[in-house]
């Protein structure tokens, strides 16, 4: 995924390989509850949706290796959708590859994203550059340092700016706005395996990449809906380090008001 901007906006596209920043100053995923009676022995959960049902042992886990190469980035991303808000931090680097073939670093983004699309609180740093965000019913809250307002061109960026609907300046740190269309960039399209676990195991690894040129491993749930955990992405072009905690959990977004106060 390269960001890159036109006219001081970013834009973004999705890698088959993994995330990448490019330009602007580098700007720019429950386990089912059974209801069963005292007497009445509990029922294993179905099969999901995309999973051989003959093949399915709920007892073992959510049998995600037992998918279709094809439908795993559908059932994590269709997971990660049904499952609320999310916590997502990390850092996003860039490498420069030289022309003896030897690498060096270049720019970095770090994300700290709460919430869900509807309602989130963000911050990134992308160099020189910071933003602070703030998505909630229907409005926009937006506040960043010099060094971004000046590369947006909007001056008053240094300020809290709350607006009706959707700021541009959200819009320019897409995808990292939405954890979904993170994970749907990173792994749709790519070639995606997921080893059957031992019988200790409470994560599953999803290989991203062949097993000669694997780039990343995404650690998902076992049990129950296979929520990452993790996301770690290893190329030429730059590496990937995310963290995904707190499904589900509620994110105080009143206390995130009061820092970004409207005028």
């Amino acid at each position: 995924m390269r960001h890159s901007t036109t006219g001081g906006a970013a834009g973004t596209r999705a890698s088959r390989r993994g995330i990448r920043i490019a330009a602007f100053a580098v700007a720019v995923l429950a386990a089912p509850v059974l209801l069963t009676a005292c007497s009445a022995a509990a029922e294993l959960p179905a099969a999901p949706e995309g999973i051989d049902a003959e093949s399915f042992d709920g007892a073992s886990g959510n049998g995600l290796w037992l998918a279709p190469s094809s439908e795993i980035a559908s059932i994590i991303v269709e997971s990660v959708h049904a499952a609320g808000p999310v916590s997502m931090h990390g850092t996003v680097n860039e490498f420069i590859l030289t022309e003896e073939g030897t690498t060096l670093p270049a720019r970095m983004m770090t994300i700290d994203y709460a919430g869900r699309p509807s309602g989130y609180r963000a911050r990134f740093l992308a160099g020189a550059l910071e933003a602070q965000l703030l998505v909630d019913g229907g409005s926009t809250r937006v506040r960043g340092n010099d060094a971004y307002a000046a590369a947006s061109g909007r001056p008053e960026l240094t300020s809290v700016q709350c607006t009706v609907g959707t700021d541009p300046a959200a819009a320019q740190w897409a995808p990292f706005t939405e954890p979904a269309a993170v994970l749907d960039a990173v792994l749709s399209g790519a070639q995606l395996s997921v080893a059957a676990p031992d019988d200790d195991d409470e994560t599953l690894a999803v290989q991203i990449g062949s097993s000669e040129t694997m780039v990343g491993v995404l650690t998902v749930e076992r049990y129950g809906s296979p929520l990452p955990r993790s996301l770690s992405i290893a190329e030429l072009e730059g590496d990937t380090e995310l963290a995904f905690t707190a499904w589900g959990d509620a994110v105080d977004l009143d206390a995130a008001a009061a820092e970004l106060p409207c005028s």
